[in-house]
């Protein structure tokens, strides 16, 4: 990924993030997710929690990540979207595999109930694995029940198999494994305002904007010439 598409993310994810958590704090019914504030979180040693900090901070954590992925390592998560229907706060975080390429994990969290009981799911976005069979050596998804580090997610569903389903990804960089994972959270609309902001040219990126009978318009494959 280049510096461009890299500072790009990095605005988008910011400045979403910043907005959400402006709204987080200012509603009544969402200001109960403020026990997941990364400060609190690590004052009382919990798993999970999303970013609280300063603006350009996050921007210049993500840009660094994003453009360097550390082996193993991960970002602070951070606020995709609020589903104002129902209550799910959708997360994500950038993380660093074995090989020091760019995955990225979601959770989306619910409280729910009088005790404002935790319920939680995720998933994982992948780049190929590297291990005998190629089970999963293509882009892919699949569910997780814990981060990278083990840390169980509180409120999930203890059962789930997190080795399939395994969902195809058309994606061939970590720019478009990147913009496939907000694309699960917020849609296509803040997508959309990317593209028309940054002018990104990506092919996978325009088919992802694309909507009602655009979206039937098959993928333009390019075919390589034989010599």
């Amino acid at each position: 990924m280049d510096d461009k598409q890299a500072d790009a993310l990095a605005v988008l994810l910011s400045n979403g993030h910043a907005t959400h958590f402006k709204t987080l704090n200012s509603q009544t019914k969402l200001k109960k997710f403020s026990l997941f504030k990364e400060t609190r979180v690590l004052a009382s040693r919990g798993t999970i929690s999303f970013f609280d900090g300063s603006q350009q901070a996050l921007r210049s954590q993500l840009k660094a990540f994003i453009l360097t992925p550390k082996k193993d390592g991960c970002t602070s998560y951070i606020i995709v979207d609020i589903d104002s229907r129902c209550g799910w706060l959708k997360l994500m975080r950038f993380v660093g595999n074995k090989h020091s390429e760019l995955n990225a994990e979601t959770i989306c969290l619910l409280l729910s109930g009088v005790g404002n009981d935790v319920n939680s799911f995720g998933f994982r976005f992948e780049h190929p694995e590297r291990f005998p069979g190629n089970k999963h050596g293509f882009f892919h998804v699949q569910p997780i029940i814990s981060n990278s580090s083990d840390s169980p997610f509180p409120g999930c569903i203890n059962w789930l198999p997190v080795h399939f389903p395994t969902f195809y990804m058309f994606a061939s960089s970590a720019f478009e494994l990147t913009i496939f994972s907000i694309h699960s959270l917020a849609g296509w609309e803040v997508l959309s305002e990317f593209q028309r902001k940054s002018r990104d040219g990506n092919g996978v990126l325009k088919h992802l904007i694309r909507v009602g009978e655009g979206a039937r318009i098959p993928y333009p494959f390019e075919v390589a010439v034989q010599a």
